[in-house]
């Protein structure tokens, strides 16, 4: 009896909620998680430098940064040289590295929260230009574009430090 009655059970608990399924709404409110920005910058107020978690490089952020104007190849020879925060390691930032920075939506200021000495003015990377081997590339952190100056011209200067392979 209890086999004959189990698919009688087993078909009408299925009818029983597909008619359930059918009578209710199917406007069906569902909460969508929206993305909270993530704070990648962190600064170290006592080094005078800023950390970007995301991609793993330090950055200076003295008064230098927003002082020191250099040629490319004495902007160069200046973070190569650059002891500062317990570190030696400091290089002149690729385009790439430095553009990782730059706000190229909110242009004033260009660069993005986190750091305290900025200039709204040309900054060198130590990415050459390919097609002029006499010019250089800077970014201009008023507007957040990219400039080909000629390399004996001055722009300040913002060392980093860190996996420098990350952003490749």
């Amino acid at each position: 009896m209890i086999k004959e009655l189990l698919p009688l059970i087993l078909i009408s608990t299925t009818l029983l909620s597909y008619e359930i399924n059918f009578g209710k709404s199917q406007n069906i409110q569902t909460k969508i998680a929206t993305p909270k920005q993530k704070i990648t910058l962190i600064r170290d107020n006592s080094k005078e430098l800023v950390v970007d978690k995301m991609t793993g490089l330090m950055w200076q952020d003295s008064v230098d940064t927003k002082t020191l104007r250099k040629n490319r190849k004495d902007a160069k020879q200046y973070c190569r040289r650059l002891v500062f925060a317990g570190y030696d390691d400091w290089y002149l930032p690729r385009l790439k590295e430095l553009k990782s920075i730059v706000n190229e939506e909110k242009f004033n200021p260009a660069i993005r929260s986190g750091f305290k000495n900025i200039k709204p003015n040309h900054y060198w990377t130590s990415s050459p230009n390919l097609s002029d081997t006499m010019n250089a590339l800077n970014i201009d952190f008023k507007n957040g574009q990219t400039y080909n100056n000629t390399r004996k011209g001055k722009a300040y200067i913002r060392c980093v430090r860190g996996n420098y392979n990350l952003l490749i």
